[in-house]
């Protein structure tokens, strides 16, 4: 995810790619009926370039309403619009998709799409769909889109074959040091013999919140425990996406300038409301786990904090290990 961003980000600053205005409603109806006619009159016929295209007069406000109402991207140099593209309300369909006749295979198609993926991530999307044309075929299989299904759309008084494309979307990127890598056995050890992790959200406010806390893995899952009510479960409750992280063995090599260290880092959803029964049970874990000594009287514990004391579950979707050794 930090690399599409970083990547999105260069774009932005390369090709000022910037969010659709209404006053942008013209030059964008242009660009694509210019587009259609100049570059995909090679794989269709004169009557559906006109039926997908029309070179009459277009609704500018229908258009309007059109762009508006998606995440619509537009990538300018020097005032001139040489591309953009649409996601969907939804965040998981590419829409439209143009470059501007003169600027083809400068990347600006790549820029765009690039941009509209991470916004599908930030939706929280796992893949994203899209209709192509016979022009753009190659354009998306070069980029990881896959054949979906094939269906027919009526424009005007033409019914065209259209394919559509999917893409899964790399959710969780893979680990840029390979060699460092713990394998997943050794990365479940890690997690549960660690006395305490940090658990990272996305807060009501906007900023990142991370906090430390105690945890008790259980199969696929990891219980916390908590107050009723508070900050942390507000946050849950807006974006139940969360990571969880545990170090152990850390010791500073000041001769070499780092950190040796072994740490596993957890991606998945926190559940905010359990039953009673999975309740008990993950509090008797967590007891079992951080105050075995107390065993006679555990129960009694739990029945007396039990109606003041909150349960969270995580439900692991990544795992991963990693270490730097010496």
């Amino acid at each position: 995810m930090r690399n599409v961003i970083c990547k999105q980000y260069e774009y932005v600053q390369a090709n000022m790619i910037r969010k659709y205005q209404s006053s942008d409603v013209e030059p964008l109806i242009s660009l694509f009926t210019q587009t259609v006619h100049k570059v995909s009159c090679s794989y269709y016929s004169p009557e559906e370039v006109e039926a997908w295209a029309p070179s009459t007069p277009a609704d500018t406000v229908f258009w309007d309403d059109y762009f508006s109402t998606r995440f619509t991207l537009l990538d300018e140099r020097e005032g001139l619009i040489v591309g953009f593209g649409c996601l969907s309300a939804s965040g998981n369909v590419v829409d439209m998709l143009f470059t501007h006749h003169a600027h083809q295979n400068e990347g600006v198609g790549s820029a765009i799409i690039d941009a509209l993926e991470a916004e599908a991530l930030r939706y929280g999307q796992q893949e994203i769909f899209l209709t192509t044309s016979a022009t753009a075929w190659h354009f998306y299989l070069k980029r990881g889109y896959r054949y979906f299904k094939s269906e027919k759309k009526p424009y005007r008084n033409i019914e065209f074959d259209c394919q559509i494309l999917r893409k899964a979307l790399p959710v969780f990127p893979p680990m840029r040091r390979h060699d460092r890598e713990l394998d997943a056995d050794k990365a479940k050890e890690l997690l549960h013999n660690g006395n305490y992790g940090f658990l990272a959200m996305s807060a009501v406010n906007g900023y990142g919140y991370g906090i430390p806390v105690n945890y008790v893995p259980a199969g696929d899952s990891i219980y916390f425990h908590c107050a009723q009510d508070g900050f942390k479960l507000k946050n849950l409750r807006h974006n139940n996406r969360v990571s969880f992280c545990v170090v152990s063995s850390e010791q500073v090599c000041p001769e070499r300038f780092t950190t040796a260290y072994e740490s596993v880092m957890v991606f998945g959803r926190v559940v905010t409301e359990i039953s009673d029964k999975e309740k008990t049970e993950a509090m008797e874990l967590l007891v079992r786990k951080y105050c075995p000594q107390q065993a006679p009287v555990w129960q009694e514990h739990i029945q007396k904090s039990f109606h003041i004391t909150g349960v969270l579950r995580l439900d692991i979707e990544r795992l991963t290990g990693k270490k730097r050794k010496f």
